[in-house]
């Protein structure tokens, strides 16, 4: 259990509430074209502050596949596959 927690611990998770009052806790995810946030589920209306689908399209945008894992003082690089930088070259 030590060694879940050190991966989470990097990790930013969503405070959203699933259905029944639970809390989400699911990992968060930026899209890279808008700048939206919010998690990923497999089904529609599964998280208050659900973001994507699970082909990661982005609910605010409808751009497939453009999103980055949000961790703790992350900052994207410019050789990540969907960051500006490499979208423009």
């Amino acid at each position: 259990m030590a060694r879940y927690e050190s991966l989470k611990d990097d990790l930013v998770v969503c405070d959203g509430e699933r259905p029944g009052g639970f809390p989400c806790r699911g990992q968060l995810y930026r899209c890279t074209k808008c700048g939206h946030t919010g998690c990923q589920q497999n089904k529609e209306h599964l998280c208050t502050k659900q973001g994507f689908n699970l082909n990661f399209k982005c609910y605010a945008c409808s751009a497939v596949g453009m999103v980055e894992l949000i961790a703790s003082g992350h900052r994207q690089s410019k050789s990540a596959a969907s960051s500006p930088a490499r979208l423009a070259s």
